[in-house]
């Protein structure tokens, strides 16, 4: 299967995948742990069979964002409720963490941006901030926090403006603060964190509230919604005009699948309202092709593939992960002894009792990178070249660089990063203004290998 096929797999999977499956580090699932190989290797028996047996529903070559939620995003309530989504891959406890997860300056910062961008269009009184990927909902916390605190226009165009309710049922709220995600895992931490900031002090005091709605535009949390009632009445402290600022006050907060379901126009006057959107840390999470250039100016893309190897050559390869493991960290740490003793130790096992010949004979499942014989619709599409590999000349800005690079060079292109910045760039034309900011980090340009 092409790297992009297994990138979505191994990330969006409905059960075990890395965002939208829970994982060991939450218990994970007896069959999942019991597949697990000490050594590093990352594919059971099964696996093999699930991964060399490509089927019609596994072609990869449609690029289409929308179109992930069959067997890679599996979205279903009761497979989600087993499997809540990788709601504890960020932060200090988990694998990973993110820019806001070391200081609020940073969604601080991003305000700061949005608050340019929004001068720039002469400070409409409504508009929508898409997040892409939100996350804990760290950033968007902070982003509304300081918007609430230090720039209330801002914040004010954000607010719903007052109109039939019913009608507001009907369509969907345009006017507010739209995050896309998947999972209902990430959904509800994020809707945790959102639910925290309103009961902030702070946001309280400036008689903000916030209401949660899903695809349909329904009220995600009626009991959410009716305790922050309680508790604003329970602070007004009887004054008569705070149940009123409150409602002027009030900010959506909507989930959606994908970008294309977020509104584009006000559900009652029908206007375009303007949009920023923001996406952190977002592309790098996207499944990408990868392409290597063989002998005779010739590209293959790279597949992943299924190879077996016996006890011996894992224990060798699992060897060499745990010595380069500690090498690493060394780097980073303080030089004391003890550290200096567990590299020693690692990087000079003690020897192993030979294994018996039927021993020697089990062989393990292992994933490695294959060269196809021929052209896939990938790389014939993306690269553009012909049938037999070579970069096509006429009309192809990108040929005479594909013939300089050396043999063994590695290009990596993401589609599905190209698509979600035409849609993006779509959608700011639609709304007659907005802006977008897509973070991420790494090299820039070629590195010639993985």
């Amino acid at each position: 299967i092409t790297v992009a096929e297994f990138y979505r797999r191994a990330l969006r999977d409905g059960l075990h995948g890395y965002y939208t499956g829970k994982g060991s580090r939450e218990g994970g699932s007896t069959q999942r742990k019991e597949k697990a190989v000490s050594g590093g290797v990352v594919a059971g028996a099964d696996d093999a069979v699930a991964v060399g047996e490509q089927t019609e529903m596994d072609d990869d070559n449609d690029w289409d964002l929308d179109d992930d939620d069959d067997i890679h995003t599996n979205n279903d309530d009761s497979t989600q409720q087993q499997h809540a989504g990788g709601e504890h891959v960020i932060g200090s406890g988990g694998d990973f963490i993110t820019a806001p997860e070391v200081s609020q300056l940073f969604g601080e910062s991003l305000l700061i941006w949005l608050m340019t961008q929004y001068r720039t269009l002469n400070a409409p009184s409504n508009i929508q901030i898409i997040e892409i990927g939100p996350g804990k909902g760290t950033l968007i916390c902070d982003i509304v926090r300081s918007a609430i605190d230090t720039f209330p226009d801002f914040a004010a165009a954000l607010t719903t403006e007052e109109g039939d309710e019913e009608e507001k049922k009907k369509k969907k709220v345009a006017i507010g603060v739209h995050l896309v995600e998947v999972t209902n895992g990430m959904r509800a931490r994020q809707k945790e964190s959102l639910e925290n900031l309103q009961n902030e002090k702070a946001i309280q005091e400036k008689g903000y509230s916030f209401q949660f709605t899903d695809d349909d535009g329904d009220v995600a949390d009626e009991k959410m919604e009716k305790e922050s009632g309680e508790q604003s009445s329970s602070e007004a402290d009887g004054e008569t005009n705070k149940e009123e600022q409150q409602q002027q006050n009030t900010i959506n907060f909507s989930w959606h699948d994908v970008l294309s379901s977020v509104p584009t126009h006000d559900a009652i006057t029908g206007k375009p309202i303007p949009t920023f959107i923001i996406c952190q840390e977002l592309v790098d999470a996207l499944p990408i092709h990868s392409f290597q250039k063989i002998e005779g100016n010739v590209w293959r893309e790279r597949l992943v593939d299924v190879a077996i190897r016996d006890d011996e050559e894992a224990s060798g390869a699992a060897e060499d992960v745990r010595v380069a493991a500690v090498v690493a960290r060394s780097r980073y740490e303080s030089a004391e002894p003890a550290i200096a003793n567990t590299a020693a130790a690692v990087a000079s096992p003690a020897p192993t009792t030979p294994s018996t010949s039927s021993e020697s004979n089990k062989k393990i499942p292992r994933l490695r990178f294959v060269l196809p014989p021929d052209t896939t619709p990938a790389l014939r599409t993306i690269l553009r070249v012909n049938n037999k590999g070579s970069p096509i000349e006429e009309n192809n800005p990108m040929a005479q660089s594909l013939n300089s690079l050396p043999i063994g060079s590695i290009i990596e292109a993401c589609p599905e990063g190209l698509l979600l910045a035409q849609d993006i760039a779509d959608r700011i034309e639609k709304c007659h203004g907005g802006a977008a900011l897509i973070v991420d980090y790494g090299g820039d340009g070629s590195s010639g290998g993985d």
